[in-house]
């Protein structure tokens, strides 16, 4: 598995040179002028730029997310074509060869369901492998609970003996609508993510307005011990803020 060109682990998003110096830089930057912003201080904003680590891994965590919410929405034509093919009376190993040719027509070579049909197949069909092993290494690595949820069921129904074809039609179905919800839910509130960002950028704003238009109606916070504590409150609280509505706009199906 060392030489696939798929992801090892879904949850980690490991970004390449080019997008991490872009990150620093920006990161980086963005910070030092927020603690200057707040402070008015070389030192201190020194400091600041030190919140680049966390930010980081922020960042790495949200590309994870994105890119399994896209491969759920990419599963989703996948779950369409190996229903179809089981109720024709085909096989798992043939119902994922068929998905693959199908998918391929719907995407382009290096988009991750191509990709990861491709592996999944190839270990099918070259390498040997069982369709146990395989189908479990794919959820596993996925960490996406309609993918596991749908492998435990074909396993599941496959051991017992079950209706293979009334079973998976069913739960097919079932993963299909929820996947449609997530992706209606999420559609929803990307604009309350957008609103989110603005209401935690205006105080930052102002602050920097009234620096640049009255920079004496402000020196009181620059200059004192008092002043200090109130922005650093200040900046807390917008911080705070920011990720209280983000977890409040999170909806989890």
């Amino acid at each position: 598995m060392s030489n696939l060109s798929v992801p090892q682990n879904y949850n980690i998003y490991d970004l390449n040179s080019r997008e991490k110096i872009h990150f620093s830089i920006f990161c980086i930057t963005i910070l030092f002028l927020t603690g200057y912003l707040f402070y008015h201080s070389m030192i201190i904003s020194i400091f600041f730029t030190c919140l680049a680590l966390p930010c980081y891994r922020l960042y790495r965590a949200g590309l994870a997310e994105k890119r399994r919410r896209v491969l759920t929405e990419q599963f989703r034509d996948v779950l369409y074509s190996v229903s179809a093919s089981i109720a024709a009376g085909r096989q798992m190993t043939e119902a994922l060869h068929e998905a693959e040719q199908n998918i391929r027509l719907i995407y382009k070579e290096d988009d991750l369901i191509v990709m990861e049909l491709s592996v999944i197949v190839k270990r099918l069909y070259e390498f040997r492998e069982s369709e146990e092993e395989v189908l479990r290494d794919f959820a596993s690595r996925t960490g996406i609970e309609d993918i596991s949820d749908f492998v435990d069921i074909y396993l599941t129904c496959r051991e017992t003996g079950g209706d293979l074809v009334s079973v998976l039609n069913k739960a097919s179905e079932m993963i299909l609508d929820k996947i449609a919800i997530e992706k209606e839910i999420h559609t929803i509130t990307v604009q309350k993510r957008y609103e989110a960002r603005i209401l935690a950028a205006m105080p930052l704003i102002i602050i920097l307005l009234l620096n640049l238009v009255s920079p004496d109606y402000l020196a009181v916070m620059y200059e004192r011990i008092a002043g200090h504590l109130l922005m650093t409150a200040a900046f807390f609280g917008i911080g705070f803020s920011y990720i209280w509505s983000m977890k409040l706009i999170k909806i989890e199906v």
